[in-house]
């Protein structure tokens, strides 16, 4: 026997506005850090920021992705998605993730081309001036974008955050290298010239591996990856505040975008009515919904048990090896 305690309990409310608010004002940013590092970059003669440049362009895509993503998430379910349309989030994390790749090599190409080639230059105080700005500007988008990602548990947000990040920290090895190769220029030491391709690719680097980890993310979340154990263990003390309840032989649970949905059995005696037990499993559902973060959706199974709970320490939740008799 099971109960869907959702039509009793309150569903959690995803404040979507907010995340589309940081998200077109992170686009807007975005798109004009773009064109700021690729003019600086041209005119500047500097190869790293051309490709800082390229990293905020597939920003630009990346967060635009995100926006589409958060509009679609906000869906309710319906006859066609009977589990809503939260699974949208890690699927634009991966697009995020994908079009970080592609600039990582995109960038990597064109400067190992250039420096074979040796046509490169010193750059000019114009990119230094404008990775300043970059760094400032992304880590304060950085900033803005993961306390709404953290507020609404959305992980595209997040991602898009990642992505703020790795571009200032990209900025950082821009500004160091063209300060390298500007030094190099004025010196006249021929090798520090090499400082502004070579940041160039750390920039490349750590654009990789910022996609790495938003990539792993976001496939641990399409296959219905299980919350962390502080929040399993945090679920079944709940359900211990209940003392009808003699054990938790099993526990499921996934996330559908930024909330969790649960799947439990919980034992009680066998000789319980059919609406003692439903009144019981929906108080367990509201409890858990209540004192746990994220969770939105709890349906309950009940077991039927002849064992007796001597004392709390008796209680046994998720996997205990030893049941009670049915």
């Amino acid at each position: 026997m099971k109960t869907d305690s959702t039509t009793t309990a309150k569903t959690k409310v995803i404040d979507y506005a907010k995340g589309e608010k940081i998200t077109k004002f992170c686009l807007w940013g975005n798109l004009v850090l773009c064109i700021l590092k690729f003019v600086a970059g041209v005119f500047g003669r500097s190869q790293a920021m051309v490709a800082d440049a390229l990293h905020s362009g597939s920003d630009v895509i990346a967060t635009f992705a995100v926006l589409i993503g958060i509009k679609i998430a906000q869906r309710p379910v319906d006859e066609k998605y009977h589990f809503g349309y939260g699974k949208i989030e890690p699927i634009m994390s991966t697009f995020v993730g994908l079009t970080l790749v592609f600039a990582a090599y995109e960038i990597s190409k064109s400067i190992i081309t250039s420096v074979m080639q040796h046509s490169f230059a010193t750059p000019s105080i114009l990119a230094l001036m404008a990775a300043v700005v970059s760094i400032a500007v992304k880590e304060w988008m950085y900033r803005l974008t993961m306390k709404v990602g953290v507020e609404l548990n959305s992980e595209s947000i997040k991602a898009n955050a990642w992505d703020h990040r790795s571009d200032a920290y990209s900025s950082i090895g821009t500004f160091v290298g063209i300060s390298g190769a500007m030094l190099g220029g004025y010196l006249g030491i021929d090798w520090l010239r090499y400082l502004d391709p070579l940041a160039g690719m750390i920039v490349a680097v750590l654009i990789f591996k910022v996609a790495l980890h938003i990539l792993l993310q976001a496939m641990r979340s399409l296959m219905d990856v299980a919350p962390d154990k502080e929040t399993t263990e945090k679920i079944c003390s709940v359900v211990k505040q209940f003392p009808e309840v003699r054990q938790v032989p099993w526990l499921k649970a996934r996330y559908s975008g930024p909330l969790l949905w649960l799947d439990l059995a919980i034992r009680m005696e066998a000789s319980m009515t059919i609406i003692q037990a439903h009144e019981i499993g929906l108080k367990v559902a509201d409890a858990i919904k209540d004192q746990v973060d994220n969770v939105d959706r709890v349906i309950v199974h009940f077991d039927a048990c002849t064992c007796r709970q001597e004392s709390a320490a008796d209680f046994k939740c998720a996997g205990a090896s030893d049941h009670c008799g049915l």
